[in-house]
């Protein structure tokens, strides 16, 4: 039997005594499958390619069309309709995988975006120990000289050279270093590849002139997915040189699609259109690579479902705790498909449920959904139906009876699981707002706006 939380919270913290996983979760932003060499790219992705052929490459994962409802999900275990309140917010009743984590003894760290809520005391309320964000409180720049805020000291020294995402990186490899010896659940949530798209460090343009480093341009893309790959190497690296990587899951996983006027060159000569904010395939069909380092896998692709509740329970069996009752999760553990064994309870579907709840003037409402789908086919609540494998852009939506039986097989099942949910329109009220005593937003600005406090 599993020990409670309370019970493993009391186990020894040396590693001899404590072989529970180490947890690295790796979320990039607005990257879909599209962007990875091993999914078709022809981006330079070595790195990642590489970690695909020694760990499990998902070919069907699901997130939500959009960063926050996305990151809330992920963090939660729970579909939105339940949870998500509006963009950039997330309400601070809601349990996570890192107080799970705190509560199994583990040591937690959050690094990169956080837009979750502007108050300096939230990371610690969620469940993290420490941290190291960008869009905490201040906006600033998150690439050239960036404004960030670090286990509560703000860092707004950085100059032009300096590069945000290897600030975030080489905080989460020190806080790896400082952990090595007891179980830890690190969560770096990437800025790269979130437009602007500007030069990377590695950029022909960086070394120029300085002030093209804050020059925005779509032919940057390429250079920051290449930038990604390459942190993620040195990730990658910074374990092995601990010696830990075979005692570590790591995930990679990206939060929605591409940004919809980014257009990825294939190498089968396809052009594929980013599909960000859109509930289309390239809009929550995200690229996902895992490793658990003991288990030599003799097949590295799975064609079994997941989608952003199934982290939470994942997490809970690796460190071999159980989810509470009252928090009322919704995913599956996909933990036995990291050992390269058959998961008994493997996804059958996914549901999306997204309401950007965004600022109105962004125009992303006229994309609210809810779809249940397989690996095929597509049924959204307002009954319209898809084969999206043979219509991408699901233009062609197929009557009642008009299907295969493969296809009305699936728009029957779909149906009975929509008609279990509570019923929803698109012009519902979003889901109320909870903001605790202590947690009330604080000031957000642009790094202009940034003040710096007189020294006491």
């Amino acid at each position: 039997m599993l020990p409670t939380a309370s019970q493993a919270k009391d186990s020894k913290k040396d590693r001899n005594a404590d072989p529970r996983p180490n947890i690295l979760l790796i979320l990039t932003d607005d990257m879909g499958k599209e962007c990875l060499g091993t999914y078709g790219s022809t981006y330079h992705t070595p790195n990642l390619d590489r970690f695909a052929e020694e760990g499990v490459k998902f070919n069907y994962a699901t997130a939500q069309p959009l960063s926050t409802p996305s990151r809330v999900e992920l963090l939660t275990g729970r579909y939105n309709y339940k949870n998500y309140s509006r963009f950039g917010f997330m309400n601070q009743d809601q349990h996570t995988f890192a107080q799970l984590a705190q509560q199994a003894g583990y040591k937690t760290m959050i690094a990169g975006k956080w837009q979750l809520g502007t108050n300096s005391k939230l990371p610690a309320h969620f469940g993290f120990d420490n941290y190291c964000l960008y869009h905490l409180r201040y906006k600033g720049n998150k690439y050239a000289q960036p404004l960030f805020e670090a286990d509560g000291v703000m860092h707004d020294n950085c100059t032009q050279d300096d590069y945000g995402p290897d600030y975030f990186s080489n905080y989460v490899m020190n806080f790896m270093e400082e952990n090595k010896d007891r179980p830890f659940l690190a969560y770096y949530a990437m800025t790269l590849v979130h437009d602007p798209f500007n030069p990377t460090p590695e950029s022909d343009d960086w070394n120029i002139d300085p002030k093209l480093r804050f020059t925005a341009a779509d032919k940057y893309f390429p250079d920051m997915v290449s930038y990604c790959d390459k942190i993620f190497g040195k990730l990658m690296d910074k374990l092995d040189e601990l010696g830990i990587a075979d005692n570590t899951i790591v995930i990679f996983v990206g939060d929605n699609g591409t940004a919809q006027y980014i257009n990825t060159p294939m190498k089968d000569g396809s052009v594929v259109q980013g599909g960000k904010a859109t509930t289309k395939e390239t809009g929550t069909a995200v690229p996902m690579l895992a490793r658990w380092g003991k288990y030599d896998l003799k097949k590295h692709t799975t064609v079994d479902m997941m989608d952003f509740t199934d982290f939470l329970p994942t997490f809970a069996e690796a460190m071999q705790v159980k989810v509470p009752q009252d928090w009322d999760v919704d995913g599956v553990s996909f933990l036995p498909v990291l050992k390269g064994e058959k998961n008994p309870n493997a996804r059958e579907w996914v549901f999306v449920h997204y309401k950007a709840n965004h600022v109105p003037q962004a125009g992303l409402e006229k994309y609210a959904a809810r779809y249940f789908k397989n690996r095929r086919y597509k049924l959204y609540s307002n009954e319209e139906f898809y084969d999206f494998v043979n219509d991408p852009e699901e233009q062609r939506p197929i009557g009642v009876g008009k299907g295969t039986p493969e296809a009305e097989a699936a728009r029957k099942q779909f149906q009975a699981l929509m008609d279990q949910l509570p019923e929803w329109k698109f012009t519902d009220d979003n889901v109320p707002m909870v903001v605790l005593p202590g947690l009330e937003p604080e000031h957000v600005g642009g790094g202009r706006d940034y003040v710096k406090p007189a020294k006491k």
